[in-house]
């Protein structure tokens, strides 16, 4: 059941107060707790806008990582495997013909290899 009692300001403005039947909390604590139950949602927001930021922040860094090793190696790798290749080739039994521009010709090497050498590998891996 609400009650309304008039209660005088400080000014003499007349304001009206209602007291709930129960509890008897006045509307001006109720307004208070709700103020302060805001503030400690506000907080709260706060500190998890903050820590989704970190969290964003972190996947674009997680992201850069992955991403900059790969670009790097695409960009990098191939120049300076083609110049491996050119130096051990003689290494790899120098086939001619098996680079083709600085890069591996497998078509080229095949050709080259005969018969009994394909039987002396199969022997060799057990089969």
């Amino acid at each position: 059941m609400i009650k309304e009692k008039e209660i005088k300001k400080i000014d003499d403005a007349p304001v009206k107060e209602i007291e709930s039947g129960e509890s008897g909390d006045t509307l001006k604590e109720l307004i208070e707790k709700n103020i302060k139950w805001s503030q400690v949602i506000y907080e709260q927001n706060k500190g998890i806008k903050r820590r989704l930021t970190w969290m964003v922040v972190g996947g674009y860094l997680r992201l850069l990582i992955v991403v900059v090793p790969l670009i790097l190696a695409f960009i990098y790798l191939p120049p300076i495997l083609k110049d491996l290749f050119a130096q051990y080739s003689n290494l790899l039994g120098g086939f001619s013909g098996a680079a083709k521009g600085g890069q591996l010709d497998i078509g080229g090497i095949l050709n080259q290899v005969s018969p009994d050498q394909i039987q002396q590998i199969m022997k060799t891996l057990g089969k």
